[in-house]
């Protein structure tokens, strides 16, 4: 009688293991496939903009005409894609190509350096097409077909490519058929060394009729160094959205950022400089009521956006990330 009611309190048990393993191993699965691939990368969701509305009262004259230039000109600055060019077109002919990667092998110049690494890996990719009959475009091969590939992967860190095995490497590519890169901009960090930078691509696909998109994506991407040569070792992007700043947009236009988020909510700024740019960063200086300068970076969108990427003070002469809390009890 005791060995059968062990036997059953050892059976019990075994099921309660074999049931939590089933339930890990399902939630496991599930996070897993959550997590989706796009050219190589990882895809992420832009984070949810709530309660922006901000009246004109509250701005400055120099922001309330940038509002409604903005608002005058919304077709112009929000809906017709950049015109910069392609800054990662280093192999534009298969020959040039060929003799390059020709025993398989990236040479050590194209990646002595973390830009250089960038601009290859994506020149490497530009002519590389993966469409598919659910998502096609064009006629017969398009560029280098799936050439490309292999040789890009070579670019990946070895932790990259324990996370992203080739064949899903190659999957995240379905429905592309080229790739422009239009934007690097370093990320400054506190870390010695670590190698960050933000990235915007242009990416035309494939779709279910045929017909072909430009479609527009910001990135972070991530290198590591080894053996003097750097290596990609994580890639996440967003895409870009090209009507919530149209419509709603004081968020995405610096000057109004700098003046609302850091001068009226924080109370931070005594002076507002006008900004320096160019086609591919705006930086804007302040004063700070606690005399000390600070600098804004962002990118400038394709989608007539701008994206703080970086938030630096001076300090010894040298610009440092600076971490800013944001408070919205003076607004």
């Amino acid at each position: 009688m005791q060995n059968n009611t062990k036997k059953l309190i050892i059976i019990f048990l075994l099921l309660i293991t074999f049931s939590i393993c089933a339930i890990c191993i399902r939630v496991g699965s599930e996070q897993q496939a959550s997590k989706t691939c796009l050219s190589g990368g990882y895809l992420k969701q832009a984070a949810e903009i709530t309660g922006t509305e901000i009246f004109d009262e509250s701005l400055s004259r120099q922001t309330i005409s940038i509002i409604n230039k903005k608002r005058s000109n919304r077709n112009e600055i929000f809906f017709r894609p950049s015109r910069l060019s392609a800054i990662n077109s280093n192999f534009l002919d298969f020959e040039s190509f060929s003799q390059t990667f020709a025993d398989g092998n990236i040479p050590a110049s194209l990646m002595d350096t973390p830009v250089n690494t960038i601009i290859n890996y994506f020149s490497v990719l530009q002519q590389a097409s993966n469409l598919t009959e659910k998502k096609s475009g064009g006629s017969g091969d398009v560029g280098y077909s799936k050439v490309p590939y292999p040789i890009a992967y070579s670019f990946l860190s070895e932790s990259n490519k324990k996370s992203m095995p080739y064949n899903e490497y190659l999957t995240s590519f379905e429905g592309i058929g080229h790739i422009n890169l239009l934007n690097i901009l370093p990320i400054i960090t506190k870390t010695e060394n670590e190698y960050k930078y933000f990235i915007e691509l242009e990416i035309l696909e494939g779709s279910s009729v045929g017909v072909t998109t430009f479609n527009y994506y910001t990135g972070e991407l991530i290198l590591t160094k080894t053996n003097e040569l750097f290596y990609i070792d994580s890639l996440y992007l967003i895409p870009e959205d090209f009507f919530f700043a149209a419509y709603h947009g004081w968020i995405h236009n610096a000057e109004m950022y700098v003046e609302i988020v850091y001068g009226n909510w924080c109370g931070l700024v005594m002076k507002q400089y006008a900004p320096e740019q160019n086609d591919y960063k705006k930086k804007i200086i302040v004063d700070g009521v606690d005399k000390r300068k600070y600098m804004f970076e962002f990118a400038k969108l394709v989608n007539g956006t701008d994206l703080l990427i970086n938030s630096l003070v001076k300090e010894d002469g040298n610009w440092i990330p600076v971490e800013i809390e944001v408070n919205r009890q003076n607004s």
